[in-house]
């Protein structure tokens, strides 16, 4: 009875010995068919400590673009813009108190809301350029990422966040981060560090008033969202003209156009 059990621990023994050398050695070719090694050498040889040091390494690089941004005063840029703003449902009231900056500093407005959608929609549509070209944008503003607050691996939709900022072109921009009304898992890292320094605001964090769904933050407090972007304006990459409306200012048309839920 123990030889039978010598025999099988020596079978699995063997079976282990072969296993780990087939993992450390290249893919075997026998004819047209190749056995490819396992991953058991990589994730023996992984590294965490070291894959941490090298995303510090990133972070602190961008860090300190960001602290020379800081550092050098940027000149305003004072000639008027065509401000486009593009987004998720958060853009109707964002596109209200906007629209009113830009009134009251000479700029050109428009506006596109498309409800439900996020970065996956814009990127995959093409709509960015198309509207960049179809208003004459000069300035784009971009309110998109609440509704992949839900993303335990943001990095996964990092190509789709390229792709809109490359729909952009060579025009100065922000992208106005998602107001967190929960913890994320990274989202607002991932967009910040994929767009240019200084061209980021992120909300998180920021105190809101919100609509019954807990979601949407208040016509009034998207307005104070604005004004704390137009205060942030002087920070950013590209500032331009957003000097606080006055009352006198009367009402404003924001020109905002809405796209379904369904659209494509």
């Amino acid at each position: 009875m123990k030889s039978g059990y010598v025999g099988l621990w020596f079978l699995l023994a063997t079976s282990l010995i072969v296993f780990i050398l087939m993992s450390f050695a290249d893919d075997i070719s026998i004819g047209v068919y190749t056995v490819r090694k396992a991953p058991f050498a990589e994730t023996l040889l992984s590294d965490p400590e070291r894959e941490a040091r090298e995303a510090a390494v990133a972070d602190s690089i961008l860090q300190v673009a960001r602290e020379e941004l800081q550092a050098r005063k940027v000149e305003v840029d004072s000639t008027p813009q065509s401000i486009l703003l593009i987004g998720d449902s958060m853009t109707m009231n964002l596109a209200l108190r906007l629209a009113e900056y830009a009134k009251a500093n000479g700029h050109i407005f428009n506006a596109v809301n498309w409800d439900s959608s996020g970065t996956v929609k814009w990127a995959k549509s093409g709509h960015v350029a198309e509207f960049v070209k179809e208003f004459g944008a000069t300035y784009v503003f971009i309110s998109l990422g609440a509704n992949e607050l839900y993303l335990k691996n943001p990095a996964t939709h990092r190509h789709f966040v390229d792709t809109i900022i490359s729909q952009v072109g060579d025009r100065p921009y922000v992208w106005i981060g998602p107001p967190n009304w929960k913890e994320d898992e990274g989202l607002n890292d991932m967009i910040e560090a994929a767009c240019a320094p200084g061209s980021y605001f992120r909300s998180a964090g920021m105190e809101f008033k919100r609509k019954k769904d807990g979601i949407h933050p208040t016509r009034e407090s998207s307005a104070l969202w604005i004004d704390s972007i137009a205060r942030w304006m002087p920070n950013s990459s590209h500032p331009i003209l957003l000097n606080a409306p006055t009352l006198e200012l009367g009402k404003v048309n924001a020109n905002i156009r809405y796209m379904k839920s369904t659209d494509k």
